[in-house]
């Protein structure tokens, strides 16, 4: 791994409430105000809390790609039926999030928010519908490691659908490039990015959770000021640019061009002052989320560790014979 990666970044100016000149950005918390109902309907016909034939879609859950994805969803529906408290970053501040998903709403996976001024877009990790109105979500699930937590991202991610939330969020203004963005105060945020975090304990796996807003992804690449964020920054900035001049922005020219997914790394934990104070609490096990067995994605080296497991038993079995047959002969 590129060790400039792991440079210390530059830090943005730690938030004072007292400071009039700093007001915190708006931030758009959820679709709706009502909570959501704990599941009724039978639970063998699910995989994860909370989702169902009803209000899912028809995707096989015990898919582990298509569980990946759904995994923070289940997340947040579980911890609101309990009242445990979900943390949403701007990196300026952090505050709880609440009422994410009203009565009524529906989720699916891998769908591009589709609109005639965004060329091509490449689909979203959760596509969350109400009546006829859908949000847009990233979802990662990866290792606590405190610190050196990484959050790795793509840039069809950063710079295309995190950009097309934040310009349908603010549709009566302009950027022309990133710096024009995170210098607006008066920006409309959303929760964008939902970070789904494990560890083990006691050899027990257990989740906690933080929300990223939309621009949040963008401060945090400025922030990181690595040689990857630095050319993550010049893609963004192209988007803007494009949007700016030409009232589009083009994600590609033809549907089956394909794009190079150059990709970022951030450590959100270690770089961001307000969540160096958050305390993660991790109380929710993964039998509470995950109610069913997920299979396992085909991996090269899950199937290689399963050959050389095979190996070893049967070179311990003709081992056995052999020694049965000493042992008769011996008799």
């Amino acid at each position: 791994m590129n060790s400039s990666l792991y440079q210390k970044p530059h830090r943005s100016k730690k938030f004072n409430p007292a400071e009039k000149s700093t007001p915190v950005p708006k931030i758009d918390t959820g679709i709706g105000s009502i909570r959501f109902s704990p599941p009724t309907e039978d639970m063998s016909v699910i995989s994860l809390y909370g989702l169902n034939t009803k209000n899912c879609c028809s995707k096989d859950q015990s898919s582990e790609k298509v569980a990946n994805a759904l995994l923070p969803m289940a997340y947040a529906i579980y911890s609101e039926h309990n009242k445990y408290p979900i943390a949403l970053c701007n990196t300026i501040v952090v505050c709880t999030m609440e009422n994410c998903f009203p009565i009524g709403i529906k989720f699916d996976t891998e769908k591009a928010h589709c609109h005639p001024k965004f060329i091509n877009p490449p689909p979203n990790d959760i596509c969350a519908t109400l009546s006829n109105s859908s949000h847009y979500y990233e979802s990662k699930v990866v290792l606590y490691k405190e610190k050196k937590t990484e959050l790795i991202l793509r840039q069809d991610c950063y710079a295309f659908n995190c950009l097309q939330s934040i310009v349908i969020n603010n549709p009566t203004k302009t950027y022309t490039d990133t710096n024009s963005l995170l210098s607006d105060m008066t920006i409309v945020e959303r929760p964008y990015m939902w970070m789904l975090m494990w560890k083990k304990t006691d050899g027990i796996l257990y989740f906690d959770c933080v929300v990223f807003t939309d621009v949040s992804v963008l401060r945090m690449i400025k922030d990181a000021d690595t040689p990857r964020a630095k050319e993550a920054l010049k893609l963004t900035d192209s988007s803007l640019s494009e949007f700016a001049s030409k009232g589009v922005m083009t994600y590609k020219l033809n549907k089956s061009t394909t794009v190079p997914h150059q990709k970022v790394s951030l450590f959100p934990l270690r770089d961001i002052d307000t969540l160096q104070g958050y305390t993660f609490k991790f109380r929710v096990k993964s039998t509470d989320l995950i109610l069913k067995d997920v299979r396992s994605d085909t991996s090269l080296w899950q199937e290689i560790e399963k050959s050389r497991l095979i190996d070893r038993i049967r070179v311990q079995d003709t081992e056995i014979q052999r020694l049965k047959t000493l042992c008769g002969e011996s008799q």
